[in-house]
């Protein structure tokens, strides 16, 4: 487990309690959590979103390769 999960698992578990029915955020009453969890579940969309730029980067060492070839 990296720190990102390891610090949205700790930030759950110190805030839910076992009956709880939906992970929510705003029920975190301090912001400095609030911005952790939130941060955390949408560190995914933020890695799609750079995967394009990445693939596309990829693609052009992968040419420049079989151009001096």
């Amino acid at each position: 487990m990296d720190e990102q999960e390891h610090l949205a698992e700790l930030a759950l578990n110190l805030r839910y309690t076992l009956n709880a029915k939906k992970v929510s955020p705003n029920k975190l009453s301090k912001k400095k959590q609030k911005e952790k969890v939130r941060k955390v579940f949408n560190a995914s969309k933020q890695i799609k979103l750079n995967k394009p730029t990445d693939m596309l980067a990829r693609i052009e060492k992968l040419n420049a390769h079989f151009r001096n070839r």
